[in-house]
């Protein structure tokens, strides 16, 4: 399995020819260019205000993102050079240490883990799926161990399913042509998937479900990282992205959903926003604060799901000072 992701890591690198992206470029204004390679999606809402308020700009930061395919496949973008701060789960961060490959976390954008597995009308248990066709992205992904844990909760493995590749964006009509049998799905999907007649097997906003699938109400896993040699050479510019993205906190905070609807639109088009961010606003961080109670939370799911052999600990992958000095100095 490691094989085939290495394979898929290395074909995507090969599609993104940015160079020169581990150091501090300066763009013809003067300001300091950053790259950020991420999956597209409304969980980092926060980043997107920040860029399109302006607040990058205010940081003294000129920021680029570059959407890949999957989460696994932006990290390792990053680590390649390719990007300095990228946006996904935690997850393959963890999994990513454990292999020796070190990154720093620095601040997420929700406060749970926004997730539902979701299947065709007919089915109606997750142990009819033995020998159905499941999407749920790439092996070692969020989604991918996500809905692994639920088949083996209902005595299924890895095996008992057949796993497909696609888009996450083309999972909800091959769930309803039935071309597949059963997904992963963000919460933003949910009023679609009912308009399908769609069974959801399992929703992680329900704070009951939550809690049993992950041993806490706080799961703060859709979050931004940078390599740990980033973060020790430059300190200031991750400063100041964080900056940035607490100042958008902040601005989320103050203005209705179809306020923010309205300015990130541009980064989402075709999407119905006021809509998806009426359904996910109350799940987003207002403070960028990873806890502790929410990293065991994590850890303890990715020791469960054999992504990681043993502890990684807090403080050697999350690092929330910069979100501490940027809450003081703005006084949030």
């Amino acid at each position: 399995m490691k094989r085939s992701i290495l394979v898929a890591v290395l074909i995507s690198l090969v599609l993104v020819s940015l160079t020169g992206c581990g150091s501090k470029e300066t763009s013809n204004d003067g300001l300091t260019k950053i790259v950020i390679s991420e999956m597209r999606g409304e969980s980092w809402l926060p980043v997107y205000i920040a860029e399109m308020q302006g607040y990058f700009e205010e940081e003294g930061l000129d920021a680029e993102f570059i959407v890949f395919k999957d989460g696994p496949i932006a990290f390792q973008g990053m680590h390649a050079g390719d990007s300095q701060f990228c946006m996904l789960s935690t997850e393959p961060v963890l999994r990513a240490f454990d292999e020796g490959l070190e990154s720093k976390i620095i601040i997420s954008t929700v406060k749970s883990k926004l997730y539902l597995f979701a299947s065709k009308p007919e089915i109606t248990d997750v142990s009819q799926l033995k020998g159905k066709t499941i999407f749920a992205g790439m092996p070692g992904s969020a989604p991918y161990s996500f809905v692994l844990s639920i088949l083996e909760e209902a005595g299924l493995s890895e095996n008992d399913v057949q796993w497909i590749n696609m888009e996450y964006g083309a999972a909800l009509a091959a769930l309803e042509q039935g071309s597949i049998d059963a997904s992963f799905f963000d919460l933003i999907h949910i009023n679609e998937l009912k308009r399908i007649n769609a069974n959801i097997l399992l929703n992680t906003s329900d704070p009951e479900v939550h809690e049993k699938l992950y041993g806490s109400k706080y799961y703060e896993s859709q979050m931004v990282t940078v390599t740990k040699e980033f973060a020790e050479k430059n300190p200031d510019i991750v400063q100041k992205f964080v900056n940035a993205v607490i100042k958008a906190m902040k601005w989320q905070e103050e203005h209705s959903v179809e306020e923010i609807a309205e300015l990130v639109a541009p980064m989402f088009e075709g999407r119905n926003l006021v809509e998806i961010i009426g359904i996910i606003k109350d799940g987003l961080s207002t403070d960028g604060y990873i806890s502790r109670e929410g990293f065991g939370a994590i850890e303890g799911f990715c020791l469960q799901q054999g992504l990681i052999k043993e502890p990684i600990g807090y403080e050697n992958v999350i690092d929330m000072t910069y979100v501490e000095n940027a809450t003081k100095a703005l006084g949030k």
